[in-house]
């Protein structure tokens, strides 16, 4: 008996007797508090009264099924973690539990290694819940600080955190869905290594650069030749990146693999039994390739158990600056060079771009940007041509214009980086790359007031 599960106490909620007896005596073998329910009905009843750490429920009960329970369970918020029992083929009934609040699911018939599993994650969560340790916040430290980053306060990317925590906790298949160059590799990253298969490698898979013959001896190996990516994967996580680009005849076989956890080699004869948690990605709407038939429906179902959206850079702008000073401590460091920061006309002209290849495009441009400047302060003209697009005028008080020749984009950069500074020859000098007389033969040349007007 493990005693430190006294302190968890479970409500059973099953409408068949056979089944509450059965979990009560696996669950008080395991050290667990137990108290039963024989229908949604008494469930409720019993959550007004007493506050429970978990909830398992089946999810088909006459009248008041499980669903009707998880529900009045999020309204006591008391933070009980709600499991609920789905019968073998119930899958759309999983994910929309998961969708509204379900911690996890377990399917019926159930093996009790694999109910113990999840009840032992429960328990965990529950606890560091009660502790002050949100999960929420320990994913969103770990994430900021690492070298591959997801960054941000925004109320969109914050959802995302509280979904990691959840996904992270939780054995389901995850779908992580978003435009290109959003994040959603890291996404899969940061529910690895923060789950409890985070002791052995993530397998990353780009679904889309495999060609059509090859499928199968990448994904199931080659008898003793070559393991496939899925054996690979054995007590891991494999990530499935552009999942939306698999041909259906493959689909047929992957659903086949995720529904019995086996795999036969490509030539072989025997089956190969693998435990593997899928995190798949697309840009694509699964939902309308289904309709389209173009995605099977089974499949959809079995990765978008959990899912996550991740947001376009241009719906959470307001994380934009944290980002840029992210990616530009990284390149400057990478680049052996003294960048502090960007100017007010180089925040601007990023803050106001659309950026449609999101994170990817704004570290690329960060990239460059470090590696054309010459100063310390990133300026417009430093950025990739494609964001700067036609620039408006250099400062309020100047009818400037980037022009076509060199002397112009010279004599406008000098002005830049003098007003910046504040005309401090010294200091503009320095950010320039040259000494003070070549400043001022270069402001004669151009006819620049070295004072401040």
């Amino acid at each position: 008996m493990n005693q430190t599960n006294a302190k968890i106490r479970i409500l059973v909620v099953d409408d068949d007797d056979v089944t509450r007896r059965l979990l009560l005596e696996v669950l008080e073998k395991e050290g667990y508090s137990v108290q039963l329910a024989e229908s949604g009905e008494e469930a409720i009843q019993v959550i007004q009264r007493e506050v429970f750490s978990i909830v398992l429920s089946d999810i088909r009960m006459i009248e008041l099924d499980g669903m009707a329970v998880l529900r009045e369970i999020k309204k006591t918020g008391t933070g009980t973690l709600v499991i609920l029992m789905t019968g073998f083929g119930s899958m759309e009934g999983a994910i929309e539990a998961i969708q509204e609040g379900a911690f996890d699911y377990v399917s019926k018939p159930f093996r009790i290694d694999s109910l113990r599993t999840v009840l032992s994650r429960a328990a965990k969560y529950w606890e560091s819940l009660h502790q002050q340790k949100s999960q929420v916040f320990a994913v969103k430290t770990r994430i900021e600080t690492d070298e591959r980053a997801i960054i941000g306060k925004s109320p969109k990317i914050v959802e995302v955190y509280k979904m990691l925590a959840r996904a992270a906790m939780s054995a389901s298949n995850v779908l992580v869905a978003g435009e290109a160059g959003t994040g959603k590799e890291l996404v899969a990253r940061a529910i690895h290594e923060n789950s409890a298969r985070k002791n052995r490698d993530l397998v990353l898979v780009n679904c889309g650069s495999i060609g059509e013959p090859f499928l199968e001896t990448e994904f199931f190996g080659n008898g003793k030749e070559k393991k496939g990516f899925l054996e690979e994967a054995n007590g891991s996580s494999i990530f499935l990146d552009e999942v939306g680009e698999l041909p259906l005849t493959f689909q047929t076989k992957l659903v086949r693999v995720l529904q019995e956890r086996e795999v036969k080699p490509v030539g072989g004869r025997e089956m190969r039994k693998i435990d593997v948690r899928v995190i798949a990605a697309t840009h694509r709407e699964l939902d309308q390739l289904v309709k389209a038939g173009k995605f099977r429906e089974d499949l959809c179902y079995r990765l978008k158990v959990i899912s996550i959206e991740m947001p376009p850079l241009r719906e959470r702008m307001e994380d934009l600056p944290e980002l840029v000073s992210f990616f530009l401590a990284r390149y400057a460091e990478k680049d052996k060079k003294s960048v502090s920061h960007v100017s007010d006309e180089g925040m601007d002209l990023l803050m106001k771009y659309r950026w449609p290849g999101n994170i990817h495009e704004l570290e690329h441009a960060i990239e460059h940007a470090v590696a054309m400047t010459r100063s310390s302060v990133l300026f417009p003209d430093d950025f990739p041509q494609e964001i700067l697009g036609e620039m408006p005028p250099l400062f309020a008080d100047s009818n400037l214009y980037f022009q076509s020749s060199l002397e112009d984009l010279e004599k406008s950069h000098i002005l830049k980086v003098l007003k910046e500074v504040h005309y401090n020859k010294s200091r503009a000098s320095e950010i320039l790359g040259i000494d003070r007389a070549t400043l001022y033969r270069k402001a004669q040349r151009y006819g620049i007031e070295l004072r401040e007007k």
